[in-house]
């Protein structure tokens, strides 16, 4: 009887363990609750609302930009669709700081799609160098699939930065993801990972 119990005790630990080490889900659908600032490398900033779609293994992150911290409707200069795979995983972060208790998460850049909102932006897109940007002229509210040129050279290269290491967290009906780098662009460098967290994502119902 005792090494029965001491065998259900062992598989009740190992059980605990299992679950701890189990990665959060993230699966569903995020949107910010309020204008952010993300660094564009330097003094440039970037305000955004972000509105991001998970399933188990495939993302779809769609980001909105807008000329100032106001994110006013009427100020919105373009928008960005880029999916692919992700995968979160364990364990979770022990050591003390505003990301212990987040998980590392991997996301690889399969399509990126752009629209320009604003004519400035349009402009911007049309000085490319030919074939690096998309393959047609850019206009306001037209959508063009850019993964077929490597991205858009001016604002985003898959070469550059094919995939990204972030660290996600869930608390109730929050998503936090890791401050973006202050340089601007992507962290593909998967020996780094954010010490920070961004402002939360609320899960849409």
């Amino acid at each position: 009887m005792k090494n029965f119990s001491l065998a259900v005790v062992a598989t009740l630990c190992l059980a605990t363990q299992a679950l701890a080490a189990e990665p959060p889900s993230i699966v569903g659908h995020w949107k910010s609750t309020q204008c952010e600032v993300r660094p564009g490398g330097g003094e440039q900033k970037y305000y955004v609302k972000r509105d991001f779609t998970y399933s188990k293994t495939d993302s779809k992150a769609v980001i909105t930009f807008y000329a100032d911290g106001t994110c006013d409707e009427s100020k919105k200069m373009s928008r960005v669709v880029i999916t692919g795979p992700y995968a979160v995983r364990s364990p979770a972060i022990d050591k003390a700081g505003a990301t212990q208790g987040a998980s590392p998460a991997h996301f690889l850049f399969s399509t990126l799609k752009i629209t320009p909102l604003a004519e400035g932006f349009a402009q911007y897109l049309n000085s490319a160098p030919p074939g690096t940007c998309g393959t047609q002229k850019w206009a306001v509210g037209k959508e063009q699939d850019v993964t077929g040129t490597n991205g858009c050279s001016i604002i985003f290269s898959f070469n550059a930065c094919p995939w990204e290491q972030d660290v996600v967290k869930v608390t109730g009906d929050e998503l936090f993801f890791g401050a973006r780098p202050a340089t601007g662009g992507c962290n593909a460098d998967a020996t780094h990972m954010p010490s920070e967290l961004q402002v939360p994502l609320k899960r849409v119902k």
